[in-house]
This record gives structure tokens, sequence and C-alpha cells, in this order.
């Protein structure tokens, strides 16, 4: 099984929001706890950070039928991803959304997401929080039809 993460824009700043908290959580430190989790459920990671919809949406369609499921930080472009919402309709590729929230406008950005209309794990928490609960529920989303095969 193999999955896609793409962090959205500004995720690479995570560290200076987090510092304000007192967690010092970086991108570098969520791509460690993910790869992590993924070897020990055996699941291959493809991992990638775009600034643009355009970038995710080249990514998203170029590794559509190499992965089995999207795991998604949009950020800011949550409100306004109407083309990258078309294209998860199409291609039907499952998708959890994560919104962390130490960022500004975060539960604004959760709430009136395009995404919400074809993610099947939709999730707001604090970093690694966030992360480690989409990853799960996106696994155990994907297994039944993996192990099928």
């Amino acid at each position: 099984m193999k999955i896609l993460v793409i962090h959205g824009p500004n995720l690479p700043f995570l560290g200076k929001i987090s510092s304000a908290t007192g967690t010092r959580l970086t991108l570098d430190k969520i791509n460690t706890l993910l790869r992590r989790q993924a070897r020990e459920m055996q699941i291959e990671l493809k991992i990638y950070q775009h600034y643009s919809e355009e970038s995710i949406i080249k990514t998203v369609a170029r590794q559509r039928q190499a992965v089995s499921g999207l795991l998604l930080a949009p950020g800011a472009l949550a409100r306004s991803c109407h083309v990258l919402q078309e294209l998860l309709t199409i291609i039907q590729l499952p998708l959890a959304e994560i919104h962390l929230s130490e960022y500004p406008a975060a539960q604004e950005h959760y709430d009136q997401s395009v995404l919400r209309k074809c993610a099947m794990v939709r999730i707001l928490a604090p970093g690694f929080e966030a992360y480690r609960k989409a990853f799960r529920k996106l696994f155990e989303i994907l297994q039944p039809t993996t192990s099928q095969e």
C-alpha cells in the first residue's frame, strides 16, 4: 500500500507558529513521524509540499495510479481549491483532509473547505495528533480494499 502525503502552503513555517505554543513542531518532525508510522504499518509514503493548487493537482494526477490514498493538509487553499476537488471526485482517490489547529483561521478553513465533499476523513487537531489520526483512519479505510487484491 502506498499513500501520497501532500503538505500545502505555509507548512514549512509550522516551526515558527508552533514555537509560540512551546511545542517546537516542524514539518521535518511531522514527516519523520509519518515515515515511522508507515514503516510500522508496512506502508510506503510519497511526501510532497506545494504552495499552489496547480502543483498539488499535477502531483495527484501523476501519482493517482501509483497510490491507494491521499493525506492532504491544504491550509488556506481548502476554501478555494475547486479544481482539486473536481479532480479528486473524478479519480475517486480516497482523501484524508487535515487542518492543523495551530494555524490562524484553521477552524474557518476546515468549516468552509470545498474538499469536505470528497474527503473520507476530515481532521482538525494540533500537529502530530492531526496527522496521526488522519493516517490511521485512512489506513483503516484502505485496508479492506488492499486485503482483497
